[in-house]
């Protein structure tokens, strides 16, 4: 009787994992289906699947956006963003977990400050400040401001990883006469590694899908990253839906494919803090 219960529970949980999936998986499919149909059946039929598949609206929607030249200005902001906010944030960790006074610890309640406070109380000032500091419509401009926004969580997180690293092994490399620096780089930095590919993918994921900030501060048409390019698709009385939808996909492609290649990365980072003492 107990083992038909558990086999019957078993059943169930598993049927509702897979309802949950459907549920999560049927806006993308939405979304697929509707950048390959006609306008017309898009307008008849916006639910079911396509009749006839056309993917010319694909290849209008890459020239209207320019996608090759806005996919890399995308990556060349995203990526240089991460990088940095990567090496700052986990030397900043690293100092506040090993150097344990008021200093480091007001230092963190300052990072930690800046995951309460919401952009759009600082929106303004921050504006007026890249306008008198000469970096409106500037990539390194941008890159800054994502440097200051990931920072606070990846410092949060860092340092939870950072706290379960052995003090034992960085006090053998000071014996062995590794310096401070030498001792992070060599000893505390590589085993950051899975918590440094969870921390990236997931500011990769943040910085690529932004609006708000390339908007803000890179109105130049040349420098305007991908998301912005798609907003050219809606207008304040009519929608061109199967552009907007086809440009979507165009989007989000990029990241599916390096969360598909990166999972097994983000998993460990995720579950690494989760089983070290």
């Amino acid at each position: 009787m107990r083992s038909y219960l558990s086999r019957t529970t078993a059943i169930i949980g598993m049927g509702l994992l897979w309802l949950a999936a459907l549920i999560e998986i049927y806006p993308i499919i939405l979304v697929v289906f509707s950048a390959v149909k006609s306008k017309p059946e898009l307008a008849v039929n916006p639910f079911g699947f396509p009749k006839e598949i056309t993917f010319q609206f694909f290849a209008t929607a890459y020239d209207t956006m320019h996608y090759f030249r806005s996919v890399s200005n995308t990556v060349l902001i995203a990526c240089v963003s991460v990088v940095l906010s990567a090496a700052m944030t986990s030397m900043a960790a690293y100092a506040i977990v090993r150097r344990k006074n008021r200093f480091h610890s007001f230092l963190y309640m300052l990072f930690l400050a800046g995951m309460i406070i919401p952009f759009q109380m600082t929106m303004i000032p921050l504006y007026k400040m890249m306008v008198d500091l000469g970096l409106y419509n500037s990539y390194h401009g941008i890159m800054m401001i994502y440097l200051a926004l990931t920072a606070p969580f990846s410092v949060f997180l860092l340092v939870g990883f950072i706290k379960s690293v052995p003090r034992e092994l960085e006090e053998a490399a000071l014996i062995d006469g590794c310096g401070i620096f030498q001792t992070f780089f060599r000893i505390v930095l590589p085993l950051l590694k899975p918590a440094l590919t969870t921390l990236c993918v997931l500011n990769l994921f943040s910085v690529w899908n932004d609006f708000l900030m390339p908007v803000l501060f890179l109105p130049d048409d040349k420098k305007m990253t991908i998301t912005v390019q798609i907003s050219k698709f809606q207008g304040m009385y009519s929608n061109d839906w199967s552009l907007l939808f086809a440009g979507i996909c165009m989007i989000v492609l990029p990241m599916v494919v390096i969360y598909l290649l990166a999972q097994r990365f983000i998993i460990n980072g995720i579950t690494a803090g989760a089983i070290k003492g």
